[in-house]
């Protein structure tokens, strides 16, 4: 019985600890998923400039929304399968599964994600950063709008409160789940005209599971990867409907 009780109170204090102390950054680079290329490198004629992206996310959504919402404390009570919460803006809050803080700088870390796909690319001579259309040496403008980050994380309790749920996560059932939402828009655009010359919209989420052995501190790692889908999906669709803007 002491032995029971040693493992359900260690299983609470490693994961108080974690979620405290468990900081992570949004990792492009170092995210799972491919850079999709679409012709051979140097092959690409025009050159393109990329801004830092619009922070559109309190246009497309209602005040509450952008508020957090839900509470784990739900959990403590008996009956209540889990607690929960749900943000809109993921790197201003400390309420995860099983993280402390979540460094994401929405307008530069996407722009700089936008860079490497370009350039993984192909479809450009020339990829640079520009903060405004007066430093862009470029032909075409790549501006992006970001409409969705939303997170919902859920933390079990198996409707016997958070009290014995340790003992499920001991011996191996899941403890929560973290689910990420990614919504952004690009548009290429002429730089001396202004003339949008081709826009792509890109919306999808997807989730993962935590356990008390595995997972700790991932509860954002899907958004550099929901990223990856979003500009290979838009690149692709560039070099196939937009190919004649690129000659």
């Amino acid at each position: 019985m002491q032995r029971i009780s040693f493992a359900l109170t260690a299983a609470a204090v490693v994961l108080t600890l974690a979620g405290c102390t468990n900081v992570a950054s949004f990792d492009y680079a170092g995210s799972p998923g491919t850079l999709a290329g679409f012709q051979e490198a140097g092959s690409g004629r025009k050159t393109v400039a990329v801004m830092p992206f619009l922070d559109q996310r309190s246009a497309y959504h209602h005040p509450e929304q952008m508020r957090d919402s839900g509470s784990f404390y739900w959990g403590f009570l008996p009956l209540f399968p889990f607690g929960w919460v749900t943000k809109q803006e993921p790197e201003n809050s400390e309420d995860f599964v099983s993280l402390g803080r979540f460094h994401f700088d929405v307008r530069n870390d996407l722009a700089a994600a936008a860079q490497i796909s370009l350039k993984a690319s192909h479809l450009f001579a020339g990829v640079v950063r520009a903060n405004n259309i007066e430093q862009a040496e470029a032909d075409y403008i790549w501006r992006g709008r970001v409409t969705d980050t939303g997170y919902r994380g859920n933390m079990y309790s198996y409707c016997i409160s958070y009290f014995f749920a340790p003992a499920l996560w001991v011996i191996g059932f899941p403890m929560g789940t973290s689910f990420n939402d990614l919504g952004v828009a690009f548009e290429l655009v002429d730089r001396k005209s202004g003339k949008v010359m081709w826009s792509y919209e890109f919306h999808d989420g997807d989730y993962l599971n935590h356990w008390l052995y595995a997972r700790y501190g991932q509860d954002t790692n899907l958004y550099p990867m929901l990223m990856k889908r979003a500009m290979n999906s838009a690149l692709g669709d560039l070099a196939h409907r937009g190919a004649w803007i690129l000659k």
